[in-house]
């Protein structure tokens, strides 16, 4: 981890509670958020099963809050949003679809009366913003999708719900080969906690979304990336969504989107590896607002944004030719 208090400081994130209405039904949404309030919105979207602490490293980076004004939610059945109280929502099992996320993202800018706001998520809230450009193209200014794919199939496993697994340290591992293995083990070990914190249920209804309903290899050409651009930003270590799956999304939407390769990253950047992840979004977020003036480079590496390693990731050998 990057930081470093003192006793007795208190960090900038002030957490909230705003009401939504999703699919006619009202929902008590919690978020976090800090930076000035007349910022540039950032909405940050968890990944699936989890919450919105994957994001507090970002919301607690001076040089991202100086000039965005960072919220991270938590959806409707993860961590603070419980279900709604006017729903029998007991009687069936939880079942994210594309629809659904969509509405929810959208009707959660709306409810914070967010203006042109950019925003980012990860694995399945990297998928989405493909269904965000193609449905609601004029609601936001960008769409960052980290560990973004038009298809990422085979992880809607029944064992991830099953009465006879423990499923709070087989979530939880499951994401653990999915990082970077030179990524910091405390923050490897952090991401892995807070997937052991997920009610029961939430993380399988997610991956419906992950790996069943969302499937836009045929429908690329529907996403409106030159009205909301649109980046597609995928970690070197990810094996579910490699960068070279960002890179055929990208090329398959064409006009406004753009793919990125983070270097020596796997697939939960934001909270596997905080100090190289927010290096690499500030590369993203100043290309977005125009500060920076040349294109970004097909693959960003630690040394593009003077990050050392800690301790050195290890050689990776050729293979022979």
């Amino acid at each position: 981890m990057s930081e470093t208090y003192q006793q007795g400081e208190i960090e900038p994130i002030t957490g909230k509670y705003v009401h939504a209405e999703i699919e006619g039904v009202d929902h008590r949404i919690y978020f976090e958020e800090a930076g000035p309030e007349d910022g540039i919105p950032l909405l940050c979207q968890h990944t699936a099963g989890n919450n919105c602490q994957e994001w507090r490293h970002l919301l607690t980076d001076d040089d991202i809050t100086e000039e965005f004004r960072v919220i991270a939610h938590d959806l409707p059945y993860h961590g603070k949003s419980v279900p709604p109280t006017t729903q029998e929502w007991w009687k069936e099992d939880y079942t994210m679809t594309g629809k659904r996320f969509a509405e929810t993202l959208v009707s959660i800018a709306d409810a914070l009366e967010l203006e042109d706001p950019i925003y980012m998520g990860s694995s399945m809230g990297g998928n989405i913003t493909l269904e965000l450009a193609d449905w609601y193209p004029d609601r936001f200014q960008a769409l960052i999708g980290l560990e973004c794919g038009a298809h990422s199939p085979g992880f809607y496993i029944d064992w991830l719900d099953h009465p006879q697994v423990n499923t709070t340290e087989v979530n939880a591992y499951s994401c653990w080969g999915l990082m970077a293995p030179q990524s910091p083990e405390a923050a490897r070990r952090e991401t892995m906690y807070l997937y052991e914190q997920g009610a029961t249920g939430v993380f399988k209804g997610d991956l419906y979304y992950y790996s069943v309903d969302h499937d836009y290899r045929d429908k690329l050409d529907q996403v409106n990336a030159d009205e909301c651009p649109l980046y597609a930003v995928n970690g070197e270590y990810d094996y579910l969504t490699t960068p070279e799956d960002g890179r055929q999304t990208a090329d398959g939407i064409g006009e406004g989107a753009i793919a990125v390769e983070m270097a020596e990253i796997g697939h939960f950047p934001m909270s596997e590896h905080p100090e190289l992840f927010n290096a690499y979004v500030r590369e993203i977020l100043d290309h977005i607002t125009g500060e920076r003036e040349e294109d970004l480079p097909d693959v960003l590496t630690p040394d593009h944004v003077g990050i050392e390693l800690h301790p050195p990731a290890p050689a990776r050998e050729k293979p022979a030719e």
